[in-house]
């Protein structure tokens, strides 16, 4: 991972300038400083790696979709919490069968 934005502490003094490569040293130095986030450059390459769904067929995606949506009870389509049991359970779904 490259750093995207310098990583400052609160006073301002630079710890990990944009562009640097993150390896176990610069964690560790933002772990000791407190920093629990950065921005973090990405490609097109890691986007479509960290998305799923956007290896399924748009069509298939809705089927999918649609079949698990008919498990529920009068789902509840504006509540947070039905959308992310959807989208966990269509991720399980995309992902496949777990080893056992």
């Amino acid at each position: 991972m490259t750093v995207a934005a310098d990583v400052k502490n609160i006073d301002g003094m630079l710890l990990i300038p944009a562009g640097c490569e993150l390896k176990e040293r610069q964690i560790n130095i933002l772990q000791a400083w407190g920093v629990t986030e950065v921005e973090i450059e990405s490609t097109v390459e890691s986007e479509a790696a960290a998305d799923p769904f956007a290896k399924i067929p748009p069509e298939l995606l809705a089927s999918m979709t649609a079949e698990l949506k008919a498990l529920f009870w009068q789902p509840d389509e504006t509540s947070p919490v039905y959308t992310e049991i959807l989208r966990l359970m269509l991720l399980r779904r995309v992902k496949g069968p777990t080893p056992k």
